[in-house]
């Protein structure tokens, strides 16, 4: 998700953007299909094993590809890595367009349980189905953070003051945070039962705060 910066692994070391290359991009369509088999075979390497199991013999291997063809597109593991991050990043930067031009208005219409689907559930969920993305993407990136955290402030501001607003978008942007740093490093059980129950627990303080900025207001 960005405006922005490319969005980087921040696990891996890079060089400076001058002495990158960007992987190459197949003219043909049978090109095209084989590299994103090699894709798929680093995403499933990592869904299995983690970030350290991808190398380019074992996405090769994996796709049923020959080394050959892997090197073809990419120039090393960072660039398939890379490119896999850009596929990601493609997606979420579609979905989160959709946060972004949510007027006051809509987002004023919406309940607690709607507010915390369409700012994060969304999203927490996309990183759970594809954890190639939570361990590629840099979850640092503090352009991309900036921009959200500034989506959550705004629409709290607006549903519960100054005074408890800004509070309540600090809590709920670092639980997101959080809780995609934690699901990164667990297994799968782990993950699914913290993302079932997130967006209630959410939802609940959401309705409190407002319940608290009625009484405030009295």
């Amino acid at each position: 998700m960005r405006t922005r910066p490319d969005v980087r692994r921040k696990d891996v070391t890079k060089p400076e953007p001058s002495t990158r290359t960007a992987a190459r991009a197949p003219r043909q369509a049978r090109g095209r299909e084989r590299r994103e088999q090699l894709l798929d075979a680093a995403a499933a390497l990592i869904a299995e094993s983690g970030l350290a199991a991808v190398s380019m013999h074992a996405a090769a291997q994996r796709a049923g590809a020959s080394i050959g063809s892997a090197y073809h597109f990419f120039r090393d593991k960072d660039q398939m890595l890379d490119a896999l991050a850009e596929r990601h990043d493609a997606e979420l930067r579609s979905a989160f367009d959709r946060v972004l031009q949510r007027t006051d208005a809509e987002w004023a219409a919406l309940s607690p349980a709607e507010i915390i689907e369409q700012l994060i559930g969304w999203a927490i969920r996309y990183f759970v189905r594809h954890p190639d993305a939570l361990a590629t993407l840099d979850l640092h990136d503090k352009a991309m953070h900036g921009e959200f955290k500034a989506v959550i402030d705004r629409i709290l501001r607006a549903r519960l003051g100054e005074e408890l607003g800004p509070p309540a978008a600090t809590t709920i942007d670092a639980v997101m945070l959080g809780t995609l740093l934690f699901t990164r490093e667990q297994d799968p059980s782990s993950r699914d039962l913290v993302v079932a129950v997130l967006p209630d627990m959410l939802a609940s303080y959401l309705i409190a705060l407002e319940s608290k900025a009625k009484r405030m207001k009295r």
